[in-house]
Parts: C-alpha cells; sequence; structure tokens
C-alpha cells in the first residue's frame, strides 16, 4: 500500500454511534475534514483538529480517510485510479467546545502512530 498525505482540507470519516444511533448493528459515517495542519502537533500532543458535527457516542471512534479515484501520495504526487483508497489515521476523542453548540465544532483526532505506544505501555493516557 502507498502511503497517502494527510493534509488540511481531506475529507474522513469518523465511525461511530452518535446518540447510540446504528444502522443494523453497524456504526454511522460522519463525514469531517481535517482542519489544522496534521504535521504539526497542537500543544505539544500528537492529535489534529477535524471539522465535524460529533455527538455523544463517537468518542473512542475509528477516524478512516477515504479518497476515490486519486490520491497524493507523502512525496506529494498525484497517484491516479480507480477505486476507493481508505487509511486509518487516527482515533476520535471529543470536541472543543462541546458544551456549547455553537461554539466551533472541531473534533480532537489522535494520530494513528501513537496508539501502539499507549497500548503497549499499558497505562491509559500516556506514551512513556
Amino acid at each position: 500500500q502507498q502511503p497517502i498525505r494527510l493534509a488540511v482540507a481531506s475529507d474522513c470519516f469518523i465511525l461511530g454511534y452518535p446518540f447510540g444511533i446504528q444502522h443494523s448493528h453497524f456504526p454511522i459515517w460522519k463525514r469531517a475534514s481535517v482542519a489544522s495542519e496534521p504535521q504539526i502537533q497542537i500543544g505539544r500532543r500528537p492529535y489534529f483538529f477535524a471539522d465535524t458535527a460529533s455527538r455523544p457516542g463517537m468518542s473512542g471512534s475509528p477516524v478512516i480517510l477515504r479518497q476515490e479515484n486519486s490520491f497524493t501520495s507523502v512525496d506529494g504526487g498525484l497517484q491516479l485510479g480507480t477505486g476507493t483508497v481508505t487509511r486509518f489515521i487516527g482515533i476520535y476523542s471529543g470536541r472543543e467546545g462541546a458544551g456549547d453548540e455553537l461554539l466551533a465544532q472541531l473534533g480532537i483526532v489522535w494520530h494513528a502512530e501513537v496508539l501502539g505506544p499507549i497500548v503497549s505501555a499499558g497505562r491509559p493516557g500516556t506514551t512513556d
């Protein structure tokens, strides 16, 4: 699999159960877009923001980057083809301004590569 370049405005999807809603036991795919520079850590933490109208029941959901018929590779080249390219890019953990519906709806997505060290350490919330 060729690595896909994650960039601002990339379409992504959060697969979860907003308000406990499901479809025949399958999750709901909430559309989002990458809203901050994914390579730049926020407050020295390995996450980025996604622009989405998420709701309770989405925390802990996988975030999937999905592109149809073409994608930008890590080296910046445009790769043309047919079909869909899908990659796991992180875990959704809530949103900024969750207490007020009128605030920016920016979801927090932790990068996929930090999950291994967290699970291996056996200590929730730490990477060391």
